[in-house]
């Protein structure tokens, strides 16, 4: 018996063509493919911010001095200059308005939306002094937070606790 070529072409076509359309019409759960999970909504957390490097400039408002007998007005600002790489933070006071001290360094870190650090007074003004900022990142441009006096305030020198808000921006020295 001789099978016509013509015939078993068509039989073969019509099959593949019949297993390819029955591949396409198949639910993908019938072919062992897990469907797409549903796209979940994102949101961007505090940990997705940015580097916290750049001026920012701390509005103060003080809530307790070291030095009952002061006679400064109750708030201040400070133009800082800040450095982040990885957690670590550094920088130093750009500007002050009042009697603030400027000569200072600061040292800290930057975990997730939270930010601290250490103003180490070097100058002449409350040398060996030392106020400690923790705060909260609110938004990218935006940090809440207080600063208080770490030990004891060193000679002629008053330090203050305060409730800060820094705000990031381009500022000149």
């Amino acid at each position: 018996m001789r099978l016509n070529l013509w015939k078993s072409i068509g039989v073969f076509s019509s099959l593949g063509f019949l297993f390819v359309a029955g591949i396409m019409s198949a639910n993908a759960r019938d072919l062992g493919i897990k469907p797409l999970p549903k796209q979940q909504s994102v949101q961007i957390s505090q940990n997705n911010l940015g580097p916290v490097s750049g001026q920012w400039t701390l509005a103060i408002e003080v809530t307790a001095h070291t030095d009952l007998n002061v006679s400064t007005e109750p708030n201040y600002w400070m133009l800082t200059s800040l450095e982040q790489s990885g957690i670590e933070l550094s920088g130093r006071i750009l500007n002050v308005n009042q009697n603030a001290c400027s000569d200072a360094e600061i040292l800290g870190k930057v975990e997730g939306n939270r930010v601290s650090w250490i103003m180490y007074y070097t100058g002449s003004c409350c040398k060996d002094g030392m106020m400690k900022f923790e705060g909260v990142m609110v938004s990218p441009t935006t940090i809440e937070g207080t600063l208080v006096p770490v030990g004891s305030s060193p000679q002629n020198c008053t330090l203050w606790s305060a409730n800060v808000v820094a705000t990031q921006g381009h500022y000149y020295k």
